[in-house]
C-alpha cells in the first residue's frame, strides 16, 4: 500500500511541478497577497545566502507578519535546495496538498476499515475546484488561503484520531497541528477558539469529562506554545491589521460589503459552492451517493449502522463554527472560504461510510451488491484523476493575457536596464489606477525574479485604495520619474482612489502632456494604457 501511495503521490506532484513551470512560474506574479508573500521570501533566501541558513529562517521568522508566517519560514529550506523561483515557491502548495490527501487516506481507513472508502476520499479531493482553478486562493497562488486549508484538513483527521480526546498521544498531535495551522494563517485561531470551546461543552455532555477535558487543555497547551510567540512579535501588526484594516480603519469601511445576514449566508454558501467545490466535484459526489444508495435499496438493509458519533460532530464543528464566523465578517473574500472544505469532506465521508457498512453486510448474501462499492470506488478515482490531469495540461491563458505578459516584462526588462544609470538608480513610479498585477511592486518583484536583483522602485502614486487630496496629488505626481496614464478601460474601478482618478481623467492627462514625455503606448488586459517620463532622464 504505501508503494501505491508514494507513487500516485510523487505523480501527482510532478505534473503539477511541470504545468506551474510552464503556465505559471514565468508570468508576471499576479494578487497582492501572493506578490507580498513571494518578496519576503524572496528577501529571506537573500538573507541566508548572505549570513548563513540559519539567519534566512530567522529573518522569515521575525519579519513582520499580521497574516501568517509559516509560509515564508517553510521555503527557506526548499529554496536551499533547489534554488528562489516562483516554481519552487508553488511546489509548498502542492506538497501541504499532498500532505492532507495522504493523512485523508490513511486516517479514514484507520476509522473506518474500509480501504475502498479511504480511497474514495483519496481521489475525490482532486476532484475540488479550489485548488487548481488558477485563480486567487489556488494552488498556483503563493497565497496562505491554500495552505490553510490544506493544514485544516490535516487538524481535523487528527482529530478524528483523537477519538472525542480519549487519546493523550493523538491529543498532543492534534494541538501540534492547531499550532501549525495557525502560524500558517493567524485568522485560522477564530475559527480553532470556538471549535475548542463547543468540543468542551461535547465533552461535558458525552461524559469521561476528566480525562478527555485534561486531553483537551493539553492539546490548546501546545498549540499556544508554538503559535504564542509569533503572536507575541506581531501582536502590533495583528492589532493594526486586523481591529484598524478590518473593524474600525478607513479602508475597512471601504471593503466593508454592508450584506445583511441572510445577504452574508447566501454570499459564503454560493462562492464556496461555485469556486472551492465545484460543480463537477457536486456532481460525482451525487453520483455516487445516488450509487451507494441504490445498492443499500438493493440489500434491502435499512438498519444503518452509522460511524463514531465523534467523527460527525468534529465534521460539524470543522464545517459550521467556521462558517458562522466568515457570516459574520463584515468584510467578505470568496478565496477564504476553501477553509470549509475539510468539514465537508468529514460529514460526507462519515455519511459514505454508513452506506458502505450496509453494502458490506449485505454483499455475502446478495452478490449483485458486492459490485457496488468498487465502482463507486473506481469512478471517484477516474474522476478525480481525470479532473487534475484536465486542470494541469492544457494552457489556461488566452492570447490576451500572453500579449500583457509580454507587455509587462519588457516594461520590467526596462526598468531594470535604467536603474543602472544613475538618473533612475531609483526611481519614482506612479500609476492612476489600481492593480494587483501591474504597479511598482509586480516590477520590482519581476526585476529579482528575472534580474535576480532589487531595484528601489518608489511608489508615489497610489498611496492605498483611499482618495488623495489634490494637494497630495501634485506633489506626489511632481516627484514621479515614471508615470503610467490609463487611456481607456471598462468601469470606473473598484476603489475609491480609482473613481477619484476618473473624475481627475482630463487633469491628469493635461498634466501628464505639460510636464513629462509620453514614450510608450501598450495594451495590459483590458486596459489601453500610456507610460510618461520626465523629459530630461535617459529614455527608457
Amino acid at each position: 500500500m504505501w508503494l501505491v501511495i508514494t507513487l500516485v503521490v510523487v505523480l501527482e506532484f510532478l505534473v503539477f511541478d511541470q504545468a506551474t513551470s510552464r503556465h505559471y512560474a514565468s508570468i508576471f506574479p499576479q494578487w497582492s497577497d501572493q506578490i507580498q508573500y513571494l518578496s519576503e521570501v524572496y528577501q529571506s533566501y537573500d538573507a541566508s545566502q548572505a549570513h548563513g541558513f540559519w539567519a534566512g529562517v530567522e529573518y522569515a521568522f521575525t519579519n513582520p507578519a499580521a497574516q501568517g508566517s509559516l509560509h515564508d519560514i517553510l521555503a527557506v529550506p526548499l529554496f536551499e535546495l533547489v534554488g528562489p523561483s516562483r516554481s519552487a515557491a508553488l511546489s509548498l502548495n502542492m506538497l501541504a496538498f499532498l500532505a492532507w490527501q495522504v493523512a485523508l487516506l490513511l486516517v479514514i481507513y484507520r476509522m473506518s476499515g474500509s480501504r475502498v472508502l479511504s480511497w474514495m476520499g483519496f481521489g475525490l479531493l482532486l476532484a475540488l475546484a479550489g485548488p487548481w482553478s488558477g485563480g486567487p486562493g489556488s494552488a498556483v497562488d503563493f497565497r496562505l488561503d491554500h495552505g490553510a486549508m490544506c493544514l485544516m484538513g490535516v487538524t481535523s483527521l487528527l482529530a478524528l484520531l483523537t477519538r472525542g480526546f480519549r487519546s493523550r498521544g493523538w491529543s498532543l498531535f492534534f494541538g501540534l497541528s492547531v499550532g501549525v495551522t495557525v502560524l500558517e494563517r493567524f485568522l485560522t485561531g477564530t475559527y480553532f477558539a470556538p471549535i475548542f470551546l463547543v468540543i468542551g461543552i461535547w465533552i461535558a455532555i458525552t461524559g469521561e469529562r476528566r480525562q478527555r477535558w485534561l486531553n483537551l487543555l493539553l492539546a490548546g497547551l501546545v498549540a499556544t506554545i508554538i503559535a504564542g510567540p509569533q503572536f507575541w512579535i506581531n501582536r502590533t501588526w495583528i492589532l493594526n491589521y486586523y481591529w484598524g484594516g478590518h473593524i474600525i480603519g478607513a479602508e475597512s469601511a471601504a471593503r466593508a460589503s454592508g450584506l445583511s445576514i441572510g445577504a452574508s449566508i447566501e454570499y459564503v454558501l454560493s462562492w464556496f459552492m461555485s469556486l472551492h467545490v465545484g460543480a463537477f466535484l457536486l456532481v460525482v459526489i451525487a453520483a455516487v451517493t445516488v450509487m451507494l444508495g441504490q445498492a443499500v435499496i438493493i440489500g434491502r438493509q435499512f438498519t444503518i449502522k452509522w460511524p463514531d458519533r465523534d467523527w460527525l460532530f468534529t465534521g460539524l464543528a470543522f464545517f459550521f463554527l467556521p462558517a458562522v464566523i466568515l457570516c459574520l465578517h463584515r468584510q467578505k473574500s470568496a478565496y477564504v472560504l476553501g477553509i470549509l472544505v475539510p468539514g465537508l469532506f468529514l460529514l460526507l465521508l462519515w455519511f459514505w461510510a454508513a452506506m458502505i457498512r450496509c453494502i458490506e453486510t449485505t454483499s455475502h448474501h446478495e452478490s449483485k451488491v458486492r459490485w457496488y462499492a468498487p465502482v463507486a470506488l473506481l469512478l471517484t478515482l477516474l474522476s478525480g484523476s481525470g479532473y487534475f490531469l484536465y486542470r494541469q495540461i492544457p494552457s489556461p491563458h488566452s492570447q490576451e493575457f500572453l500579449n500583457a505578459n509580454h507587455n509587462i516584462r519588457r516594461f520590467a526588462d526596462k526598468i531594470h536596464s535604467a536603474s543602472l544609470t544613475p538618473e533612475l538608480a531609483e526611481p519614482y513610479v506612479g500609476f492612476d489606477r489600481i492593480s494587483d498585477s501591474f504597479d511598482g511592486v509586480v516590477l520590482r518583484l519581476m526585476c529579482y525574479e528575472r534580474h535576480k536583483v532589487w531595484i528601489p522602485i518608489r511608489v508615489m502614486l497610489p498611496i492605498n485604495i483611499l482618495e488623495i487630496a489634490d494637494e497630495d496629488l501634485l506633489d506626489r505626481l511632481q516627484r514621479c520619474h515614471l508615470f503610467v496614464l490609463t487611456d481607456e478601460m471598462p468601469g470606473h474601478g473598484h476603489w475609491p482612489y480609482d473613481r477619484q482618478m476618473v473624475k481627475s481623467r482630463d487633469f491628469l492627462q493635461t498634466w501628464c502632456d505639460q510636464h513629462l514625455v509620453k514614450i510608450d503606448e501598450f495594451r495590459f488586459l483590458d486596459r489601453q494604457m500610456s507610460l510618461y517620463q520626465r523629459p530630461n532622464l535617459p529614455t527608457l
